[in-house]
C-alpha cells in the first residue's frame, strides 16, 4: 500500500475521532447548562414563592416587610432581589427598619445565607417611644444565616465610612455623633448552647464625643440571651436580667494612641442592672525594640495616655508578645469599678 494512502486514512480517522470528541463535549456542556438552568429556575421559583409569602404576611393588619418595585433575578450564579425602597417591622415591639434601594442575594450553592447590600441611609425607629437611630455609610452590608425551617442562626452587619446619629437624649449627650471608617457587628448562638448568644463588635477609627479615636474589637457571650430574646421581644433585657444576667468569656482588644488594651473576664448583672465581677485589663506599650518614635502627642488620639499610664503603674509587670506593660485587676461591685483602692467610676445600670 502506498505510504500516502495510509497517511490519508489515518488523517481521516483522526478527523472523525476529533469530531466525535467535540460533539460529545458539546452534548455534555449542553446537558450541564440545561441541568444548571433547571436548578436555577427551581431555586428562582422556590425563592419567589418564599418572598411573596413573606411580603404578604401581616400581623394584626400590619405588614412585616415591604419591598417596593421588587425584582428577582441574578441568573446564572445567584438569586438577587432588588427593592427600590424597603421597610421591615416587628409589630410585637414597634421597631421598624427602613431605607432603600437595597439588594438581597443568595448563592445557588448556599440558599440559607442571605446577603444584603445598600448604600442608602438605614433608619431604625420606634414611634411609640419616640426613639430613632440613623446609620449612613459608603456601603452597608448585612448577612443572615438561616437554619431550617425559619430559625435565624447568625446575623451580621457591617458599615464602611459609617455615621450613627440617635435622637435618644442620653446617647446624644454621652456619645454625640458616632463616626468610624468601619463598624461591624455579629450575633449568633454559641456552638456549646443554642440558648446563649455570642456577640462581637469591631471598629476602626471610631470617633465618639470627648473620647480619643479608638480601634479594636470585643466579643462576649450572653448566657441565656437567646432564650430571653425568643421569649420576650418587648423587653428581652429585663427577662434576661431575671433569668441570668451573666456575661462570660469577655475578650477585647483596643488600641488607644500608643497603648494597646486587652480585657478579659466575666461579669454578672443583678436584677437592678448593676454589674458585679472581676475583669483583667492589660495596658501595653510597644517594646523598646519595636517602638516607633513619635514626636508629639495629640488629644485626638492620646487623650487617655496620662490616666492609662497612671493605672499601668498599679499593675503587675507583664510581657505580651512584642508588647510590654502591666495587668490590672478591676473589681466591679454594684456597678462601682475599682483597681485596688483606686475608684474608676461607675457603670450605668443595664436596662
Amino acid at each position: 500500500m502506498p505510504a500516502d494512502s495510509a497517511d490519508q486514512k489515518s488523517e481521516i480517522k483522526h478527523g472523525k475521532g476529533s469530531k466525535r470528541f467535540l460533539w460529545s463535549l458539546a452534548i455534555i456542556l449542553l446537558l450541564l447548562f440545561t441541568a444548571w438552568s433547571g436548578l436555577w429556575y427551581y431555586s428562582y421559583s422556590t425563592t419567589q414563592t418564599l418572598v411573596d409569602r413573606i411580603v404578604a404576611k401581616e400581623i394584626n393588619g400590619q405588614k412585616i416587610l415591604t419591598c417596593h418595585d421588587q425584582a428577582l433575578g441574578g441568573y446564572p450564579v445567584r438569586l438577587a432581589l432588588d427593592c427600590s425602597s424597603y421597610s421591615a417591622m416587628d409589630p410585637a415591639t414597634g421597631w421598624q427598619v427602613s431605607g432603600g434601594p437595597m439588594q438581597v442575594y443568595w448563592q445557588i450553592h448556599e440558599p440559607t445565607r442571605a446577603s444584603i447590600r445598600t448604600s442608602s441611609r438605614l433608619h431604625i425607629e420606634n414611634a411609640a417611644i419616640g426613639q430613632s437611630l440613623d446609620v449612613t455609610g459608603g456601603m452597608i452590608k448585612g448577612s443572615v444565616l438561616l437554619a431550617p425551617p425559619d430559625h435565624v442562626q447568625t446575623v451580621s452587619l457591617e458599615a464602611e465610612e459609617a455615621t450613627l446619629v440617635s435622637n435618644d437624649p442620653f446617647i446624644g449627650q454621652s456619645l454625640g455623633t458616632v463616626k468610624a471608617d468601619r463598624l461591624a457587628f455579629q450575633l449568633s448562638p454559641t456552638a456549646q448552647s443554642n440558648s446563649d448568644i455570642e456577640l462581637s463588635l469591631e471598629a476602626s477609627e471610631l470617633s465618639i464625643k470627648q473620647i480619643p479615636i479608638l480601634n479594636g474589637e470585643i466579643k462576649f457571650t450572653a448566657i441565656g440571651g437567646l432564650d430571653a430574646l425568643m421569649q420576650d421581644r418587648n423587653n428581652p433585657a429585663a427577662l434576661w436580667l431575671r433569668q441570668s444576667g451573666k456575661i462570660a468569656n469577655i475578650d477585647g482588644r483596643l488600641e488607644v494612641g500608643q497603648k494597646t488594651l486587652k480585657l478579659t473576664g466575666d461579669i454578672a448583672f443583678n436584677q437592678a442592672g448593676l454589674a458585679n465581677g472581676i475583669l483583667r485589663l492589660r495596658i501595653l506599650n510597644p517594646s523598646i525594640e519595636t517602638a516607633k518614635v513619635k514626636q508629639t502627642l495629640s488629644a485626638e488620639r492620646d487623650g487617655f495616655n496620662g490616666p492609662l499610664t497612671g493605672l499601668q503603674l498599679m499593675g503587675k509587670p507583664i510581657r505580651d508578645g512584642d508588647l510590654v506593660g502591666s495587668e490590672v485587676k478591676i473589681k466591679l461591685v454594684n456597678g462601682a469599678m475599682k483597681a485596688g483602692f483606686l475608684p474608676l467610676g461607675n457603670l450605668p445600670p443595664l436596662r
